[in-house]
């Protein structure tokens, strides 16, 4: 084996095609294994190392360094060991006319190191204490992150991605991963998935999309898909992005932060037993598994097995309260109100909750039997008179030109609700039941 040694200067030195052993000591060095199976030692200095072909070793010492590995058809298989050691290195993979089985351990970084590789089959990486960013090739990757906050990508292959300690983003990619956020909170990410993902953190299970196969561990964020994603949280403090599509995020248990993103975005409590209270305007959730909740972009909210308090906003929102008495306000928008089981209330504050015609609110199940009222309270009934007036419901009837008064009709299967809060004689709000129901006053709360 041929030795060179550099000086403290800015050396370059070129090897042959036997096995070499180079040290470039001190300086910003250039150094070329060629062919042969070499060592390539930087030393100080912002150095750049190029193997060429054969297995080598390649250390780039303290300093910036870069490093380049090749592959041309006809190589043999190798396995190449690089450690870019102390200070911000760049590893540049290029196996674009290699023909072989390659395997690669990277040592990386103590600083903060930019990995990218490229037209490969696969990639074994195991960092260092630095910020790494890895990204794998179409093969079984195995990266490893170790210390520091760490962005590995797996692409296509079935791929195993450690984050270790540190803030991790983990995104598999094509192919059933397994994704090991380790210590820290750590991030998978679908969001270069086009089609819906439905993962969930509880059972540490992936399907569709991205996430067709995966298991996960050691995850507490979740970054869905550009489709129609369902994310489902654990125990803990997760954060739900659902970016594009319709999506349904469920934190469960622990003060989770949802974001729906683009689409109409639905968070769900629904399989949580303790009542719930969500108000889309404000973004808050307490009680039950909505208790520290955060909520971001979303329209529609499912609730709970218990009774529930669900607010939306000034868009159109559908509000599902499934089991118990549960008290839903759509707020403004052209709502869809479900209360499910139970004595529900449905509560308009304003006359701009429900407007007249195509956008009035609908309520899908309102039942006599069970209990069911429409709140009509905050509402004053006549705006000519000072303080809060209540309705007069007159049934079937025609409006009398007197401020206050409340009447029902029924045509097609919907049952739709008038007020005239100002005694003109028109309709200044609608509410809409779903079915032919033949209201009464006891109905509401006027």
């Amino acid at each position: 084996m041929a030795i060179i040694s550099g000086t403290p200067n800015d050396d370059i030195f070129a090897g042959d095609g036997a096995d070499d052993r180079i040290d470039g000591l001190g300086g910003n060095d250039v150094l070329l294994g060629n062919g042969g199976d070499d060592v390539l030692n930087g030393g100080d200095g912002n150095d750049q190392l190029y193997g060429g072909g054969g297995s080598n070793t390649l250390n780039g010492g303290a300093g910036n360094d870069e490093v380049t590995v090749t592959r041309t058809f006809g190589d043999p298989a190798s396995a190449d060991i690089v450690d870019g050691g102390a200070g911000n290195d760049t590893l540049i993979v290029d196996f674009a006319g290699a023909n072989g089985p390659l395997s690669f351990t990277l040592n990386g970084t103590s600083g903060d190191g930019s990995i990218r590789s490229a037209n490969f089959e696969t990639l074994i990486y195991t960092g260092g204490s630095g910020n790494d960013t890895v990204a794998g090739a179409a093969g079984n990757d195995q990266l490893f992150g170790y210390a520091g906050n760490d962005t590995l990508a797996g692409a296509a292959g079935t791929d195993q991605l450690d984050g270790g300690a540190g803030n991790d983003v983990l995104r598999g990619g094509a192919g059933a991963d397994h994704l090991d956020g380790g210590a820290g909170v750590d991030l998978a990410s679908y969001y270069t998935s086009s089609v819906g993902v439905s993962v969930d953190l509880a059972t540490g299970q992936g399907a569709g999309g991205e996430a067709q196969g995966d298991t996960l561990t050691g995850i507490e964020n979740l970054s869905g898909s550009q489709g129609n994603d369902t994310l489902a949280g654990n125990a803990g403090a997760n954060s739900l992005s659902g970016n594009g599509g319709n999506d349904v995020l469920r934190g469960g248990a622990g003060a989770d932060r949802l974001d729906g993103g683009a689409g109409t975005d639905t968070a769900s409590y629904y399989i949580g037993a303790a009542g719930v209270t969500v108000n889309l305007a404000t973004g808050a959730g307490s009680g039950g598994d909505a208790q520290g909740d955060t909520l971001t972009g979303i329209e529609n909210v499912s609730g709970s097995q218990g009774s529930d308090i669900l607010v939306g906003n000034s868009v159109a929102n559908t509000l599902q309260g499934w089991s118990g008495n549960d008290v839903l306000t759509g707020a403004g928008g052209k709502d869809t109100l479900t209360g499910g089981a139970g004595a529900d209330r449905f509560v308009y504050a304003s006359t701009t909750h429900s407007v007249v015609g195509a956008n009035a609110d609908r309520i899908t199940d309102f039942r006599h039997a069970q209990g069911d009222r429409i709140d009509l309270s905050a509402i004053d009934a006549n705006t000519g008179t000072a303080g809060n007036q209540a309705f007069t419901f007159i049934g079937t009837g025609l409006y009398t030109h007197h401020a206050g008064e409340l009447r029902f009709a029924v045509s097609g299967g919907v049952t739709t609700i008038a007020g005239d809060v100002n005694g003109d004689g028109t309709t200044d709000f609608h509410i809409q039941l779903t079915g032919s129901i033949a209201l009464a006053a006891a109905d509401f709360v006027l």
